[in-house]
């Protein structure tokens, strides 16, 4: 049985028609199911119009006072759920219900613990959306896999409000979610070995208004944080950065000597003071950011890391391959700004920054996987949006 928890506030223009589809969907995929409403003191009637439902569809309602919060309310929801899968999907349409058919037939199936919808994978996207909302969502998606690089460093979509999981995955666990993102909340401290991803598109909103605002936007900060420092991930990227900071000071060192007192030319003086840095910098993190990784420990997430198989050589080569493109825009800058006669060590500097912020904004999951392998993830080929 699956069990799907909708959080609600001020949805009852819509619920009937959500709770017909999703039972439509859940029954053409011959799934036992029931529904939980979960409802946050709604104004306009959605706990009680959803509550005289309940002769027509599985539903039961959970009330809550006060707005406690849409990853609150999954939990909560959760509690009171009898199947041995359990989903999330909002209430106002914008998930299409018909995707529950398509997340159930993903955890039947062997091998996955955790099914997602996406809207970042082939087949997926999104109805309508402006060009600033695009790039706030793409941003907010780029820094939790950042921050989180060994949690979401393989998922497309982490932000995703639709998915289903493995009861028995989260067995002991204790979820304490702030804001509306429980999915990284479920990624970070359940114990599921692959994750599944569905594409669908993430459709227009049947009634009311979006509940996001800028107070949302800082408890989803605030949560990334926290995870960050319960997985351990907090703490590797500290180390992580400092001993970037040593590769810099190694970088500009090297530069100035070679360029500056030894007159190399600096299309060979940058190449060099940038791989120095790298080389440094590799035998750093193999020794104190990531050294339990290679030594068989897995210090972050309960998945299992492959970094173990791979030795000391391959390691290195993995890693040279990751940090290319950042390489290649810092010493580009360097010799830029330096031939438009900026001083050679004001010009490594802002290669440095060009270079290191590349890597943090796109390639950090890259980089990081030399010493831990992401949650493994296959892909469904499967497209599918609102009927």
């Amino acid at each position: 049985m699956i069990s799907v928890v909708i959080p609600t506030y001020n949805e009852a223009a819509v619920i009937a028609e959500t709770l017909r589809r999703a039972c439509r969907a859940l029954e053409a995929a011959s799934e036992p199911f029931e529904l939980i409403v979960v409802d946050d003191s709604s104004t306009d009637g959605t706990a009680e119009f959803a509550e005289s439902l309940a002769p027509q569809f599985p539903v039961r309602v959970l009330r809550r006072p006060g707005r406690l919060g849409l990853a609150t309310a999954v939990v909560d929801g959760w509690k009171l759920a009898r199947g041995d899968l359990l989903a999330a999907m909002d209430a106002d349409l914008q998930h299409p219900p018909e995707v529950l058919g398509e997340l159930v037939r993903a955890l039947r199936a062997p091998g996955a613990d955790v099914a997602v919808a996406s809207r970042y994978m082939s087949g997926g996207g999104t109805s309508d959306w402006s060009l600033v909302r695009r790039f706030a969502s793409k941003s907010a998606t780029h820094l939790a896999a950042s921050v989180l690089p060994w949690t979401l460093g393989n998922v497309s979509d982490p932000m995703s409000g639709m998915f289903a999981v493995r009861a028995a995955t989260l067995d002991g666990v204790r979820l304490d979610p702030t804001g509306y993102k429980i999915l990284l909340e479920v990624l970070a401290k359940a114990r599921y070995r692959a994750l599944v991803e569905v594409p669908y598109v993430f459709d227009r909103r049947g009634a009311g208004s979006s509940k996001l605002g800028g107070r949302q936007s800082f408890e989803y900060l605030v949560h990334l944080a926290r995870l960050a420092g319960a997985t351990g991930q907090l703490a590797a990227w500290i180390r992580y950065l400092v001993v970037g900071l040593s590769g810099a000071t190694i970088d500009l060192v090297t530069l100035y000597l070679a360029a500056g007192r030894l007159g190399w030319p600096l299309l060979a003086a940058a190449p060099a003071a940038i791989e120095l840095a790298l080389v440094s910098n590799f035998f750093l993190n193999e020794s104190l950011t990531f050294r339990s990784c290679h030594a068989g420990e897995h210090e972050i997430g309960s998945r299992e890391s492959e970094v173990g198989s791979r030795g000391l050589l391959s390691r290195f080569l993995h890693y040279e391959k990751a940090c290319v493109l950042g390489a290649l825009l810092n010493a580009l800058v360097t010799v830029a700004l330096t031939k438009s006669g900026i001083r050679l060590l004001t010009a490594a500097a802002a290669g440095v920054v060009a270079g290191g912020a590349w890597n943090f904004l796109f390639n950090i999951p890259n980089i990081w996987r030399v010493w831990g392998a992401p949650t493994p993830v296959s892909r469904s080929i499967s497209k599918c949006s609102a009927s």
